[in-house]
């Protein structure tokens, strides 16, 4: 089993339906699974909350940045699953209604999601399949960090 870790740096939490903070994708030859969350607020802290919502991806739009994924065996290829951060084309999502995993968190505080045995989330073993973390909601833009960590 190959693990691998995605990093976003200062994404901005604008209330979208259409624009990802970030996604993960996966390949036709295999199926992703994402068992490892963390998400917090790198600004100022203040009493103010952001909703987020990670949603099904089945385009992947046309990147304009991406973080390299780095193995967490340092004997482990390099990542099949790509991790996107910025788009000029933004990727198809889901409805932000219709998510596999939706959090609200106060910016003061950081967030965390760890997969239970056998409940990670998964991307189909399908072309340009992925996972997208939508901000649906907040009282006020504030930029966070995110890790996260799948395995191929």
């Amino acid at each position: 089993m190959r693990r691998y870790a995605g990093i976003r740096t200062a994404a901005t939490n604008t209330t979208s339906t259409t624009a990802p903070m970030w996604a993960v994708y996966g390949a036709a030859t295999f199926r992703l699974a994402l068992y490892d969350l963390l998400h917090g607020a790198d600004a100022t802290p203040a009493d103010n909350y952001g909703e987020f919502n990670l949603v099904r991806a089945t385009t992947l739009g046309t990147t304009s940045a991406t973080f390299t994924p780095q193995a967490l065996d340092p004997g482990d290829p390099a990542a099949l699953g790509s991790f996107v951060t910025t788009w000029s084309l933004q990727p198809t999502v889901g409805a932000a209604t219709t998510g596999v995993l939706q959090w609200t968190q106060n910016s003061r505080a950081a967030f965390r999601w760890v997969a239970v045995p056998d409940g990670e989330i998964i991307i189909a073993a399908t072309a340009a399949a992925g996972l997208a973390c939508m901000p649906v909601g907040s009282n006020t833009a504030t930029t966070y960090q995110t890790t996260i960590h799948w395995r191929e």
